[in-house]
């Protein structure tokens, strides 16, 4: 069984008509292809009723949403641009706290009819490799995945505690690794656990297209001009952030917005997108999945944290077959700052988080 919770908004009193879903697929089309008769064809309905929809919506907001030009196709309003940057923000903040609940739901839905099938339950850093391997198993459907999203250090906090089975966290290479790994290494006992390689993924800095401020690093954000978006405390993003900032001598108090707090990469990336902030930290996928400008500044490596004895179970054995499949690794190498050539070797803990 599965379970999906989608999310629905409304504009205006609390007796306000929900915005449909169709109205916002037609504004990303519209923004994507410039046409609303190409955006109706794409969303596959016909332009008479594509029209009527966004009369419809344009007649309760009291203003247009789009600009339909004879001979010059169409373009988005600021008020069209701001429903559909609001649609993609909210998407990219709770889409995966929604993905989180409802596979805590399946599980506890599936439990209580009594359906069995091997479970294997995965907390994890985000990052858009970890919800496409979760799509890769459930079309297998051989195991049980309960993939919930949690920060780095929460999540090998939670394999301590026995809390999941498989915990996902990353570190970068280099200097900035060997200075964060004794974080993880509390938490890890090189004598029961194990590591997965994973992907391996680029970190850096998030702009708007074509970078009109130029943000070149943490220097610049130092002079406290450009609006920032971080991310939570204890992801491992914000703990390569913070160690960028120690290494510059800068306060984070100097940082304009260090405490507007998002949880996904995809959040950061939505907030530059629509203008909210100036500059970001993250993966280079979730900047380009918006058409952003991204600076690298670090490559990391993602790890599935599990112990040794869980090796030999069949859900673990699923895990490694997916991660070393040739579709996994086709589709993960296909996002951008994404190497997944190494996915599924184990590794021990001790030579990578010494």
């Amino acid at each position: 069984m599965e379970v999906r919770i989608e999310l629905c908004w409304s504009l205006g009193t609390a007796q306000a008509e929900p915005l449909e879903p169709q109205l916002l697929q037609l504004l990303q089309y519209i923004h994507e292809r410039g046409s609303l008769q190409v955006a109706a064809k794409a969303r596959g309905i016909s332009y008479r009723h594509a029209w009527g929809l966004m009369q419809k919506w344009e007649g309760r907001l009291g203003q247009p949403l789009a600009r339909l030009e004879r001979g010059r196709g169409a373009t988005l309003t600021a008020l069209g641009h701001k429903l559909l940057w609001g649609q993609r923000r909210i998407n990219a903040r709770l889409g995966p706290e929604l993905e989180s609940l409802a596979s805590e739901l399946a599980a506890e839905l599936r439990d209580a009819m009594q359906i069995e099938s091997p479970l294997l339950r995965v907390f994890a850093s985000h990052g858009l490799a970890i919800p496409l391997l979760r799509e890769l198993l459930h079309a297998k459907r051989r195991i049980r995945l309960d993939l919930q999203f949690r920060g780095s250090l929460d999540s090998v906090r939670s394999l301590r505690s026995s809390k999941c089975d498989v915990a996902g966290f990353h570190v970068p290479e280099g200097s900035l690794g060997a200075r964060l790994a004794p974080r993880f290494r509390r938490w890890l006992d090189p004598k029961t656990d194990v590591l997965i390689h994973a992907v391996r993924r680029r970190q850096g800095w998030i702009t708007p297209k074509d970078n009109p401020k130029g943000m070149r690093s943490v220097a610049d954000l130092g002079r406290g001009e450009l609006q920032f978006v971080n991310r939570q405390p204890g992801s491992g993003t914000r703990m390569i952030f913070d160690l960028l900032l120690q290494d510059s001598g800068i306060a984070p108090e100097r940082i304009k917005g260090y405490s507007a707090e998002e949880f996904t990469h995809l959040a950061v990336a939505a907030m530059v997108a629509s203008g909210a902030a100036d500059a970001g930290f993250g993966i280079e996928a979730a900047a380009r999945h918006f058409g952003l400008d991204f600076i690298p500044v670090t490559w990391e490596n993602y790890w599935f944290a599990l112990k040794r004895d869980a090796l030999a179970g069949f859900a673990v054995s699923e895990l490694l077959s997916m991660l070393r499949s040739a579709e996994f690794i086709a589709r993960a190498g296909a996002l951008p700052g994404y190497d997944p050539s190494q996915a599924g070797v184990i590794t021990q803990v001790d030579s990578v988080i010494a």
